[in-house]
């Protein structure tokens, strides 16, 4: 479920996150789909929480796919990204060219 808060203080990120909740499946070239929860969705990329460390080159494409649940209806979202960052507990990911989620885009 998606939160309405944003991070402030003295943020370098190009763009406001939003804290969220929302599985997500990372598919990467060289590998089977890994399953997480993405966490701190902006216009620019979403970071991807996830059971154990993950071996990712920084620069790797994938695709990004995130379940959208709104009442009886079910959306699959998918998004072009790029391995920006990895962490002990997860993987950051940009999105790739103009796509966006399509929770940020206006309705």
């Amino acid at each position: 479920m998606l939160g309405s808060r944003t991070n402030s203080g003295k943020e370098r990120r190009r763009a406001p996150r939003l804290d969220s909740r929302i599985s997500a499946y990372l598919i990467m070239p060289s590998g089977a789909p890994l399953r997480g929860v993405a966490r701190n969705i902006s216009r620019s990329g979403v970071f991807i929480e996830t059971q154990r460390p993950l071996k990712r080159v920084i620069g790797e494409p994938a695709r990004l796919v995130f379940t959208l649940e709104h009442g009886n209806l079910v959306r699959l979202a998918r998004y072009s990204v790029v391995v920006v960052r990895e962490s002990q507990h997860g993987i950051g990911l940009g999105f790739w060219k103009s796509s966006k989620p399509a929770i940020l885009r206006k309705a």
